[in-house]
């Protein structure tokens, strides 16, 4: 049985025994190769199936699923959601009818399936010949290969909902240990897309070969309280650990310092964070989240003020709002609320003019390990590493560093956003980020 015809058999039964269910279903099949002095080491090729159903019986929820496509596995599967459901509070929620959200293939190129392993190949044994080429300190390439996936997904409902899209993409990436003086440093770079024949040999050895030197000739410096330029290599990390406060479900739970501050000014009025599902900025589009609710550009925060949280159907049954289309689930896992696109908006200052804002700063490029971060608290402890600029030239690389601070406080000492995304591929885009004050500890 395939998933199209797996999904319409669970339907089909389930309409006999629950008042309103979801099901969300997906395959996936990826192959990749890494290389190593001019060899490959190593292939995989995998594929995945599985198949998830949220019942609601008198208002309560059961879930189940099974990676295994036939009726039996089906109608246990379905037997098992309902049982839970004895367990479980009541949760006012109604389900999403069908809307006109067909694929209209955004997240899909189908040239990127005629990819072969082969190719793959051929590009990373050319690839590690230019990283080494790309400098003489360069003597290992420990890391280095190529994949590719492509998956199909299915939402659908009790009202006949019944929503398909498809998504594949690429990547290479490369890491390259460096020596000089007996010190070692590591460099590393991946590129994603979806057309290979945009996949540049040039680009991926010149970046990963100016990672892995760039630290050289690192100098302490004095420790204090400092103006901080966060990279846009990392400022989405940066904001990928510390989006949970932003959606409902963490401040209905007490988990997060923004519950009942929505409409309150929280950031300097240059920062704001966007969920833009089908922006143009991103080559990822959503028309609809993983409970069949239609997504939207939703201004979470808007020059500086909390505008709106973002939430799924029961998170806003809750609050006696409207779903924002943010229902995020995968077939094994409960339904839990979560960003389609994050962006910050860029502005029109360059690298060079933020580094110019300040007589001396620190301009962090890359950060180590996030053990010391807390999204409930907003607690920010982490390792750092990039270099000293004062009146906007470099002065040095410095390494040995730990940010210390909070993430609210950060947020309102941000006095001006850059004008580049590091990767135009990447899911969350965040320029680089100026703070005006930050602990830095050596």
């Amino acid at each position: 049985m395939n998933i199209q015809d797996a999904v319409s058999y669970m339907c089909e039964r389930a309409k006999k025994m629950a008042q309103q269910f979801d099901i969300i279903a997906a395959t996936s099949h990826s192959e990749g190769l890494s290389v190593f002095q001019g060899q490959v080491q190593n292939t995989e090729i995998s594929d995945s199936v599985g198949l998830g159903i949220r019942v609601l019986k008198d208002g309560c929820p059961g879930y189940a699923h099974t990676e295994r496509l036939t009726k039996d596995a089906i109608e246990q599967t379905l037997k098992d959601a309902l049982c839970h459901t004895q367990w479980t509070e009541k949760i006012d929620v109604q389900l999403p009818s069908s809307l006109n959200l067909s694929d209209q293939g955004f997240n899909y190129n189908a040239n990127l399936e005629n990819l072969t392993l082969s190719q793959m190949k051929d590009f990373c044994i050319d690839l590690e010949k230019a990283v080494f080429q790309k400098s003489s300190e360069i003597e290992n390439i420990p890391y280095l290969g190529a994949d590719m996936s492509s998956s199909c997904s299915i939402v659908a409902n009790h009202t006949g909902l019944f929503y398909e899209t498809r998504a594949n993409s690429a990547s290479v990436g490369a890491g390259a240990v460096a020596s000089r003086n007996g010190v070692k440093k590591l460099g590393n770079y991946v590129k994603n897309g979806r057309d290979f024949a945009q996949f540049s040999i040039e680009e991926i050895s010149s970046k990963t070969a100016e990672y892995a030197v760039e630290l050289f000739g690192a100098k302490k410096i004095e420790g204090g309280k400092m103006p901080v330029v966060f990279s846009e290599r990392i400022s989405p990390k940066l904001m990928g650990m510390y989006c949970q406060p932003f959606v409902a479900e963490a401040m209905q739970k007490g988990m997060s310092r923004l519950q009942g501050k929505e409409g309150e000014v929280i950031a300097s009025k240059e920062f704001s964070l966007w969920n833009d599902p089908l922006g143009e900025n991103f080559m990822h589009r959503f028309l609809f989240d993983s409970e069949g609710s239609p997504t939207r550009l939703v201004k979470v925060v808007d020059q500086g003020v909390f505008s709106e949280a973002l939430y799924n159907l029961e998170t806003a049954s809750k609050a006696g709002r409207k779903t924002t289309g943010n229902g995020a689930r995968t077939f094994d896992s409960k339904v839990y609320t979560g960003f389609y696109n994050l962006l910050v908006p860029a502005s029109d200052k360059s690298i060079a003019e933020l580094l110019k804002l300040f007589p001396k700063c620190f301009y962090v490029v890359r950060l180590e390990g996030n053990s010391g971060c807390n999204a409930v608290s907003g607690e920010f402890s982490i390792g750092a590493h990039g270099f000293w600029v004062e009146n906007g030239v470099v002065q040095h690389p410095v390494d040995g560093a730990t940010l210390n601070g909070n993430f609210f406080d950060i947020i309102k000492d941000i006095v001006a956003v850059g004008n580049e995304y590091r990767d135009a591929f990447a899911s969350h885009k965040v320029p680089a980020l100026a703070v005006s004050e930050l602990s830095v500890s050596v």
